[in-house]
């Protein structure tokens, strides 16, 4: 003869509650390093920039209709970061390199302006 237990309505709450949170908790967590995940991927190695000279510019990197873009810069970043205008939008390190020179994004070989 089988006897099955019945739980109290008390502890069969409990466990309703449980299973609804756990629910909510595990989407929470692997929504959390899903994002976490791709800021971090997205986010690469900020890269030292490389000053070009006008006239080594003219010769190796001719300047597009309208001249040279200019770099993006965001004010959330560190000073003198800058974001090189062309995909895949690189950060540079432009601290060293005055205002208005030019710098030379390595990924794409394009240069840009520094703002």
């Amino acid at each position: 003869m089988k006897r099955s237990v019945r739980l109290t309505s008390q502890v069969r709450n409990i466990i309703k509650y449980m299973k609804r949170n756990c629910l909510k908790v595990i989407c929470a967590l692997v929504l959390g390093a899903l994002v976490l995940g791709t800021t971090v991927y997205a986010a690469g190695p900020v890269l030292d920039a490389t000053s070009i000279t006008k006239e080594e510019a003219a010769k190796k990197y001719p300047a597009p209709k309208g001249g040279y873009p200019i770099g993006e810069r965001d004010p959330h970043m560190a000073s003198g970061h800058v974001n090189s205008p062309y995909s895949p939008h690189q950060e540079y390190d432009c601290s060293k390199i005055g205002h208005g020179d030019l710098v030379l994004d390595t990924h794409v070989s394009k240069v840009f302006v520094r703002p």
